[in-house]
């Protein structure tokens, strides 16, 4: 039986520590070189996902991953970041050590970090060793050196382009969906964002469930078991193991499904089934990643709630 190694990027911050952490942090100060909107180009890593380069401290360049699912933003200390001389020395288990999303790390301030024309300073970043994660094979293709999450998004209005390979980030005051978008309204837990889903199995089978939105986790759909009596471990599925940030979990391919996110529809050919709570709540529940939007524009826009497919 073949095993195939997935990635989850997904770093996983729904512990004590962090929990606190994420509401502590303060937010970067943003400089604009140029009035808004400003425009990245972005590297597509394995999966979709989004990989901006950004010079850190004004020392070395480092990419980071694009991730709604990072409400702190991450440095990992390896090679691809020798050029900042960090020191995790001080890394420990920041919650629970027993859960493979449960990051490794130190929380650190004072970082600055320049993407094009805009710079953040005062960044607070957790500093995580890269020798304490696993599949360092999978991390090192995708070739990144750190993760960018909330201190974007909940300043800016974030539109990715997956066609043109662009990030725009948007004044969220003066920015509003063009004609023939598709709005749907977010909820937050723990700085994850959730959009309400309607979700329909192969055997016909309709779910209706909030989903968390995660475009660090390079697939299209994790489906938790359990959430709903529909949703069971496919006992022919092909076994899939998925790296997180601290820990391995088995998962299974399923059939098809097709998943609304309001009026927009989208055919998911293998959809991972996990058996395990999501961590980000601890709850049953499912998760978008990035693989969704592949060839498709979206908005996340953080300060007014709501995630936007773009014509």
């Amino acid at each position: 039986m073949r095993v195939i190694l997935g990635l989850v990027t997904t770093l996983l911050l729904a512990s004590c520590d962090l929990r606190y952490a994420v509401m502590g942090f303060p937010l970067p100060v943003p400089k604009l070189a140029k009035a808004l909107p400003i425009e990245l180009e972005y590297r597509e890593a394995k999966g979709g996902l989004v990989v901006l380069r950004g010079r850190v401290n004004e020392r070395s360049d480092v990419d980071f991953i694009l991730d709604t699912g990072a409400p702190v933003s991450v440095l990992i200390d390896g090679a691809r970041t020798s050029g900042l001389g960090l020191d995790s020395s001080k890394a420990r288990a920041l919650g629970n050590p027993d859960n493979p999303g449960t990051p490794v790390g130190d929380i650190q301030k004072g970082f600055g970090v320049t993407f094009g024309d805009l710079a953040l300073s005062d960044l607070t970043a957790v500093v995580i060793p890269q020798k304490t994660m696993p599949c360092q094979d999978r991390f090192d293709e995708i070739g990144f050196g750190g993760v960018i999450g909330a201190a974007l998004f909940r300043q800016f209005v974030v539109e990715v382009d997956t066609t043109t390979k662009r990030v725009r980030l948007h004044d969220p005051k003066a920015w509003r969906p063009p004609a023939g978008a598709t709005v749907l309204p977010m909820s937050f837990s723990g700085g994850h964002p959730f959009v309400q889903t309607r979700l329909t199995l192969a055997d016909g089978q309709v779910i209706d469930a909030p989903m968390n939105v995660d475009i660090g986790m390079n697939r299209q759909l994790t489906l938790v078991t359990g959430g709903h009596p529909a949703l069971v471990m496919p006992k022919d599925g092909t076994p899939r193991k998925s790296c997180y940030v601290n820990g391995i979990r088995d998962e299974r391919e399923g059939a098809p499904a097709r998943l609304h996110l309001a009026d927009a529809a989208f055919d998911i050919a293998t959809p991972i089934y996990s058996a395990h709570p999501n961590a980000v709540d601890d709850a049953r529940t499912s998760t978008i990643g990035v693989g969704l939007f592949k060839g498709r524009r979206i908005a996340i826009d953080y300060p007014g709630g709501r995630l936007v497919l773009l014509p």
